[in-house]
């Protein structure tokens, strides 16, 4: 009876916890198309500063190295912001993971009766 009543308060929390994560998800998610979205400005942004800098002109070399040197900060900044990215999704597949192993135990305590994770062979 201990394994039953232990399950539904493992199977009520693992679902409080994985509804809790559900925005955090999306964060990551947007954050990820923010961090590309800044990739892609750094990527124009060098490209441009490239061909500036390699013209004629005294005042298109000017701008271009100015707009070079803004690509290379936003490449700096899209790269820091990608691997603060890895770090938060890793340790959020972590927390999905509990969830995941909090509903399977409990489920199955629920369902055998006993602290038990195997099924009952009929």
């Amino acid at each position: 009876m201990l394994a039953r009543i232990l399950g539904v308060i493992l199977l009520i929390g693992g679902i409080a916890w994985g509804i809790k994560l559900i925005w955090p998800l999306f964060g990551s998610l947007f954050g990820l198309l923010g961090a590309v979205a800044v990739g892609l400005l750094a990527a124009g942004a060098l490209y441009i500063g490239l061909r500036w800098l390699r013209g004629e002109s005294i005042l298109g070399r000017v701008v271009g190295a100015l707009v070079l040197l803004a690509g290379i900060w936003l490449a700096f900044k899209a790269a820091l912001s990608l691997v603060a990215g890895v770090f938060g999704a890793a340790f959020l597949l972590l927390q999905v993971a509990l969830v995941l192993a909090m509903l399977y135990v409990g489920w199955r305590w629920l369902d055998n009766g006993e602290f038990s994770l195997r099924r009952w062979r009929i």
